[in-house]
C-alpha cells in the first residue's frame, strides 16, 4: 500500500491518497478531523510502549521510535496519485488494536464508506511523518503535541471519533 498526503488550497482540505495493486482511493480530511487524527496516531503509537514507564520516558520512546522509522522509510509526494473516483470526505474515525497485531484504523465518511487500514509500527510512524511535513505547508497553524514538546498532548479516550 502507498499513501500520499497534500493540502489543496481551494478545498482548504487534506487529501490522503491511498494507492494498492488495484486500485486508488482519495479521501478529504478536514482541518478539525487532522487534529483527532493526530491524537489518534500519537495514542496508538503510545500503546505499544510499556505502561509501566513514566511519561518523560515513554516521550523518549515515541521519539526513538519516530526517527527511526523516518529514517528507514522513502518518502515522495511525487507524481502525484490520482484516482478514479471523488475523494470522500471522511466524517469518522474508528481505531484499535488490529486482530493480528498492528493498528487498525477505519476512516469512514457519513453513510459509512471509506477504509480500513492495518498499520504496523513503521506504517503508522510513516504516516504520522506524511501528516507532519504536508502540516507545515496548510497554513492551518494547529497546535498538535509532539513527543519532547513543552506540550502534555491529551489522548482521545473514546476509539471512535466524529
Amino acid at each position: 500500500m502507498q499513501l500520499q498526503i497534500s493540502y489543496d488550497a481551494a478545498e482548504d482540505r487534506l487529501l490522503l491518497t491511498l494507492a494498492t495493486a488495484d486500485r486508488r482511493v482519495g479521501l478529504w480530511l478536514t482541518r478539525r478531523l487532522t487534529a483527532m487524527l493526530w491524537q489518534v496516531l500519537w495514542q496508538r503509537a503510545g500503546s505499544s510502549v510499556d505502561a509501566g514507564v513514566t511519561s518523560t520516558a515513554k516521550e523518549w520512546v515515541l521519539r526513538l521510535k519516530q526517527d527511526r522509522a523516518r529514517q528507514a522509510q522513502e518518502v515522495t509526494q511525487e507524481p502525484r496519485l490520482q484516482t478514479g473516483s471523488p475523494p470522500l470526505l471522511v466524517t469518522t474515525l474508528q481505531y484499535g488494536p488490529g486482530d493480528k497485531g498492528g493498528h487498525l484504523l477505519s476512516l469512514l465518511d457519513a453513510t459509512g464508506k471509506g477504509e480500513v487500514l492495518t498499520l504496523d509500527d513503521d506504517s503508522l510512524y510513516g504516516l504520522i511523518r506524511l501528516l507532519d511535513d504536508t502540516l507545515t505547508s496548510s497554513e492551518w497553524s494547529l497546535d498538535l503535541w509532539r513527543p519532547l514538546s513543552a506540550a502534555t498532548g491529551d489522548s482521545a479516550s473514546s476509539p471512535v471519533v466524529h
